[in-house]
C-alpha cells in the first residue's frame, strides 16, 4: 500500500487527513455516505500497520481529530461572542478523539495476536463503543457511523429491527471485508479473479444491496396507516412555531416584550384551527412555575383556556427538596434560606382548564456533556461548580421519569412523548418511550447558539432514524430552525429555514404500533457492546501475557 508516496512519514500523514475527511464528509450536510466506507478501511489500515501502541495512538487520534473538526466545527459558535462556548466547543473538538482510543486501541491489541481476529471482532467492538457511549454521562453519541445515512431513505427501512447501530455494524462489516479483500490482493496472496475474491465480490454486493431490497419492499407496502385512519380521535392538527428568537438575546432580553412575541405568534398560529400549538426548547426564559413568575406564566395559561388548545413549550423548571433526608449529593444550595433545590431543563404541557400544579412535565434526562452538567458531579460534587454560563440556567439535574403526556378530551384520546434537543440523537432511549405507549413524538430543541452552521442540519436529519426506528410522527420544533414534521417513513414535511420565522401545521396520525426495535431494544448494541468488553478484557489479558513472557525471556538470558 505505499502506492500514493514513497516517503513514509508524509505518506501516512496524507492517509491519516484523507480517513478524517472522508469520514467527516460522509455526515449531513454533505450527503456523501459511501464515503464512511473508505474512510473506516483507511482507520483500519492506520491501525493494523502501526508497529507500536504509541504509534496506533498518534495515528488513529489524528485522523479522528480531523474527522472531529469537520463534522463538529460548529459546537464552539464562532458566529458569537460567548467565550464559554468557543472554550467548550474548542475542547469537545479536542478531547472526544480521545474517547475513540478505546476500541481504536483495543482493535489494535488484538491484531498484536492475530489480525483477522480482529477483523472480526472490529464491528462488535466499535458498535459496542457507540452503544455504551449512549449510557454513561460522557455520552454523545452524534457520531455514531449510522448516523451518515439518515438521507438515504431507500436503504435504511430495515432500523425498525436494528436500530441505528444495525447501520453502523453492517458499515464496520463492509469496511472490514473491503480491507481483507484489498490486502489479500495487494500482497498477491490472491489474484482480482481468483475463486476467494470473486466469493468476497458477492458477500459484499449482497451486504452493499440488501437493504436497498428490503427498503424498496417496505416502502412499496400499504403504509396508509401511517397517513389515514377512521379513529377520529388519534388525529392531531399539531402547530409548531418557530419564533426565531436569538438564544443569547433571550436570557437578557425584556421577558414582556419576548412573551408578547410569543403570543402574538400562537394567536396567528389560531387561523390553524390546531388541536396542539409547540414552542421551543426553554422558550420561557425563567423558572415558568415559580409564584414570583405568576403573572409572567399567567399569559400562557390565559391563552391556553381562552383558545382551548393544548400547548407544549420548553421551560427551566426547579425544585425543591422537602426532606432534607432525601437531597442528592450535588443538589444546589439557596445562600440565604438554606433550602435544597434542583433546576432542570424541562418540557411542560399546558392544558385547558387544568391547575398548574396538576400538569405533566417531563425533564430532561440525556445532558450535553460539560455544557449543560458536569458529568458524575453526584460523585466529584466539587465539579458542580464548573458551569457557570454566562447565558441561560446552567449546571441542570438529571431528570429520572420517563414522562408520557396524555391528550384526552371530547375529540382526543392519544398519548405522546416529548425529547428536548440532545435527546433526539439517543435511539434506545427514545424507543424506550414507545414501548411505553407513546403514539407520536414531540422534539423542541434550540441550535441557535451555533448559528447558520452544520450542526442545525444535523441534528434535524438524525430525528428521520427516530421516526423510522419506531415508526412514529415527528413534531420538530426549534428556535431558530429547523422545524418541521416527520414521518413513520422518514419523509420531512413543511420545513422551516434555519434563521427564520415561521409556523407550520400538519395533521399526524398517532399510533400503537411497536417496532421490533422499539419492543426489544437495541439488541445489536447490546450484543457488541458484550462483545466489545470481552475483546478489551482479552486485549488486557494478552498484554499481560506478553509482558510477564518478555519478563522471562530478559531473565533466562541475563542468566
Amino acid at each position: 500500500m505505499n502506492i500514493f508516496v514513497k516517503n513514509k512519514k508524509l505518506r501516512i500523514f496524507l492517509i491519516c487527513l484523507l480517513c478524517g475527511v472522508l469520514l467527516g464528509l460522509s455526515f449531513p450536510p454533505f450527503n456523501k455516505w459511501f464515503f464512511v466506507y473508505f474512510g473506516v478501511l483507511l482507520l483500519l489500515y492506520l491501525i493494523f500497520s502501526s508497529s507500536r501502541l504509541r504509534q496506533a495512538f498518534l495515528r488513529a487520534y489524528f485522523a479522528l481529530l480531523v474527522f472531529n473538526e469537520i463534522t463538529l466545527y460548529w459546537i464552539s459558535g464562532w458566529h458569537s461572542d460567548d467565550i464559554f462556548l468557543k472554550i467548550g466547543g474548542v475542547a469537545t473538538v479536542l478531547v472526544h478523539p480521545l474517547l475513540f482510543m478505546i476500541p481504536v486501541l483495543t482493535i489494535y491489541g488484538i491484531s498484536r495476536y492475530k489480525k483477522e481476529l480482529a477483523l472480526i471482532l472490529f464491528s462488535f467492538i466499535w458498535v459496542g463503543f457507540e452503544y455504551y457511549h449512549n449510557v454513561w454521562q460522557l455520552s454523545f453519541p452524534w457520531l455514531e457511523l449510522g448516523n451518515t445515512e439518515t438521507y438515504n431513505l431507500n436503504r435504511i427501512q430495515y432500523i425498525e429491527f436494528t436500530g441505528v447501530h444495525g447501520i453502523s455494524f453492517l458499515i464496520c462489516i463492509i469496511s472490514s471485508l473491503m480491507y481483507f479483500l484489498i490486502e489479500r490482493i495487494y500482497n498477491k496472496k490472491w489474484r482480482i479473479t481468483s475463486k476467494q475474491a470473486i466469493l468476497y465480490y458477492f458477500v459484499l454486493m449482497i451486504l452493499i444491496l440488501f437493504p436497498n431490497f428490503y427498503s424498496y419492499h417496505r416502502l412499496k407496502q400499504d403504509n396508509s396507516k401511517y397517513f389515514q385512519t377512521m379513529d377520529s380521535s388519534k388525529i392531531i392538527n399539531a402547530c409548531v412555531v418557530q419564533t426565531n428568537t436569538d438564544p443569547f438575546k433571550k436570557w437578557s432580553g425584556n421577558h414582556d416584550q419576548l412573551i408578547d412575541s410569543y403570543i402574538a405568534k400562537l394567536n396567528v398560529g389560531m387561523k390553524y384551527n390546531p388541536d396542539m400549538m409547540v414552542l421551543h426548547e426553554t422558550a420561557a426564559p425563567y423558572y415558568f412555575l415559580e409564584d414570583y413568575n405568576f403573572l409572567k406564566s399567567k399569559r400562557f395559561f390565559d391563552f391556553v383556556d381562552s383558545s382551548r388548545k393544548y400547548l407544549v413549550m420548553g421551560i427551566p423548571h426547579i425544585e425543591y427538596y422537602k426532606d432534607s433526608a432525601f437531597v442528592p449529593k450535588d443538589a444546589k444550595k439557596m445562600s440565604i434560606s438554606g433550602r435544597f433545590y434542583d433546576t432542570y431543563n424541562s418540557v411542560i404541557m399546558i392544558e385547558p382548564g387544568k391547575n398548574r400544579k396538576d400538569l405533566t412535565i417531563h425533564k430532561k434526562s440525556k445532558l450535553v456533556p460539560f455544557s449543560e452538567r458536569v458529568p458524575y458531579q453526584e460523585t466529584l460534587t466539587f465539579l458542580r461548580d464548573w458551569i457557570k454560563w454566562g447565558v441561560g440556567i446552567s449546571s441542570w439535574q438529571i431528570g429520572k421519569d420517563e414522562t408520557i403526556f396524555t391528550i384526552k378530551d371530547s375529540n382526543l384520546n392519544t398519548k405522546f412523548a416529548s425529547l428536548i434537543c440532545f435527546e433526539s440523537v439517543f435511539s434506545e432511549y427514545v424507543s424506550k418511550s414507545v414501548n411505553n405507549r407513546a403514539g407520536f413524538l414531540v422534539i423542541v430543541t434550540n441550535d441557535g447558539w451555533f448559528g447558520h452552521t452544520s450542526g442545525p442540519v444535523q441534528h434535524e436529519k438524525y430525528a428521520v432514524l427516530r421516526a423510522i426506528e419506531n415508526r412514529k410522527w415527528i413534531v420538530r420544533c426549534a428556535q431558530t430552525g429547523i422545524s418541521c414534521f416527520i414521518d413513520p417513513l422518514g419523509n420531512a414535511y413543511d420545513e422551516i429555514p434555519y434563521g427564520t420565522e415561521g409556523i407550520i401545521d400538519r395533521n399526524i396520525i398517532a399510533n400503537d404500533e411497536k417496532t421490533f426495535y422499539s419492543s426489544n431494544g437495541d439488541i445489536i448494541g447490546i450484543i457488541s457492546h458484550y462483545g466489545g468488553i470481552i475483546s478489551l478484557v482479552f486485549c488486557i489479558g494478552f498484554y499481560i501475557y506478553k509482558r510477564i513472557n518478555k519478563k522471562k525471556l530478559n531473565f533466562l538470558s541475563d542468566d
